[in-house]
């Protein structure tokens, strides 16, 4: 489906034009404008144009929102076009989203919230290896992990939501967390279908002291007063272990960043086999300088 491109009046007035109206149709003169959002330059896109009418300059309004960090999405039935920047939560992997979570107070918290994906996570679905037909109905996954004020993980809510593989949607989920998480200061998103990328091996290069784990391929994202940590790691030794590790972050001199903790299940090593796993968490600060990576193994238990 086309992006609809939708301006709307931002109060600019402009050089002198002159706007012939006839009907529903109107008559318009490009406006050579340039964006500053937030204090930083944006480039239109190509295929987007701003508009000069009668005095007022007329914005593609997605442009404007998703510079702003909003999303926006069309509903073609009703000709309702949605403005929302309540879609905080966000993946490391795609460009779905999350957004106005609702948490009960309960041992086992119920999560309430919306779903939200474009068209342009359709667009490389389409593209992709693991390619899905546009317009074809869709079974979409995910966990929500939530993390107090210091980045420690409190537990996490798997969803499924079915969507039409083509349009910005908008829909509703409820889902029920595996802990109490309702004092939760941060929370992300781990959602699919996502793009299959080529193979390539992990490079488990980090260590702890004692050999158990091998921990690599590191991607962080900082949002907000946080930041986002995945990659992968591995058991090193034979059998099934629950571990509970901390990954210490430094910048070049050795300064202290912060840290993340990483939690799992996984089965190890045979022989020459070796069995990798990815994870995603969350660290506290700004991690994102960081020049090495300690790990510190705080536990690992044997899963009979």
């Amino acid at each position: 489906m086309k992006k609809y491109v939708i301006g709307f009046a931002v109060g600019a007035i402009v050089s002198a034009s002159t706007v012939a109206y006839a009907g529903n149709t109107i008559q318009a003169v490009l406006f050579p404008a340039k964006y500053q959002v937030n204090g930083e330059s944006k480039t239109l896109p190509d295929d987007y144009k701003t508009l000069n009418v009668d005095g007022h300059a007329y914005v593609p309004i997605r442009f404007a929102a998703e510079s702003l960090g909003a999303v926006v999405a069309y509903e073609g039935k009703t000709n309702t076009i949605s403005i929302d920047n309540g879609f905080n939560v966000t993946t490391m992997d795609s460009t779905i989203r999350a957004g106005h979570l609702k948490v009960s107070d309960t041992a086992s918290s119920t999560v309430e919230g919306q779903l939200y994906i474009g068209q342009d996570h359709w667009d490389r679905m389409a593209q992709a290896r693991n390619s899905i037909e546009p317009g074809s109905e869709v079974d979409v996954k995910g966990t929500i992990l939530f993390f107090d004020a210091q980045g420690k993980p409190l537990g996490q809510a798997p969803l499924e939501t079915k969507f039409t593989a083509e349009g910005d949607q908008i829909k509703p989920f409820k889902a029920v967390a595996d802990h109490n998480v309702s004092g939760y200061a941060f929370a992300s998103l781990q959602a699919g279908p996502v793009p299959h990328p080529l193979p390539v091996p992990p490079n488990l290069s980090i260590s702890d002291e004692t050999g158990t784990l091998g921990i690599g391929t590191l991607k962080l994202i900082k949002q907000n007063d946080f930041t986002k940590v995945s990659g992968w790691v591995s058991v090193k030794k034979p059998g099934t272990l629950r571990f509970d590790a901390t990954l210490q972050f430094y910048d070049a001199e050795g300064r202290d960043l912060g840290t993340a903790t990483v939690k799992g299940t996984s089965v190890g090593s045979t022989g020459e086999s070796l069995s990798a796993t990815t994870f995603e968490t969350v660290g506290k600060g700004d991690l994102t300088g960081y020049k090495s990576v300690k790990v510190k193994l705080n536990s690992a238990d044997p899963v009979q």
